[in-house]
């Protein structure tokens, strides 16, 4: 029996031993319950870290795509102000083609200066001057040729005129709204006609024309022009 346990002393001390570092031998040797407590604990720290950290690193990479797709605040603003700006580009757009349609012209062409409704198209001569927008009056000779000639406005009430034409002295053409304006603050009851002259004329509809290049025509013994009406009627 001796030499059994002889022989089981000497397998053991064949047998490699694990070798402890001074360092894990003192803090165990000084510290043995808190190490019974902790070193079970320890493997399942580390498989908690291992999945842990791969969760944190896609929350972040997740936070880091958020921020990239956020536009800045400032961005943010300057969206916000221009989502408000289409009412202000719309309502001057609406401008912009109100303003062009009163521009439109309704017809344009030659006429004889006589009883005119120039609310027609084309503009038709008339009997006398009651439903004329406007009229021209000649004082002819015995010779049928005519020494002065007048343009007059719309007929007014008990054999008036009414101010509805102006004389235009600007060699430029006007337009539609600068025509009605020199007939809002210059309208007069007649106007002498003259081969060198224009004139504004409001219709017995509220529209606007200009009458222009005078040309004397021994056909008719009377002025012809060129007459161009607009379409608006405010």
């Amino acid at each position: 029996m001796g030499d059994d346990q002889h022989e089981e002393d000497s397998r053991n001390s064949s047998r490699p031993q694990h070798e402890v570092s001074p360092e894990r031998r003192s803090w165990v040797s000084r510290h043995p319950v808190l190490a019974a407590m902790l070193l079970p604990v320890i493997p399942g720290l580390i498989v908690g870290l291992i999945i842990l950290v791969p969760d944190k690193f896609f929350d972040a990479k997740q936070d880091g795509n958020s921020s990239s797709q956020s536009p800045p605040p400032a961005q943010q603003a300057s969206r916000t102000e221009s989502a408000s700006r289409p009412t202000t580009v719309s309502e001057s757009a609406t401008s912009s083609t109100s303003a062009s349609a009163s521009e439109d012209v309704r017809w344009s062409g030659t006429v004889n200066l006589t009883y005119l409704d120039l609310d027609s198209v084309p503009p038709r001569v008339v009997s006398g001057n009651n439903g004329a927008s406007t009229w021209a009056s000649y004082n002819y000779s015995s010779s049928k040729k005519f020494s002065e000639a007048t343009l007059y406005g719309q007929r007014g009430d008990f054999f008036t005129v009414q101010p509805t034409i102006a004389s235009w002295s600007n060699p430029t053409k006007p337009t539609r709204q600068q025509c009605a304006d020199v007939i809002a603050t210059q309208g007069v009851e007649s106007l002498p006609l003259s081969k060198n002259s224009s004139y504004c004329v409001k219709t017995v509809a509220n529209r606007v024309a200009f009458i222009t290049e005078l040309s004397l025509s021994d056909a008719i013994h009377a002025y012809t022009a060129v007459v161009t009406v607009w379409s608006a009627t405010s």
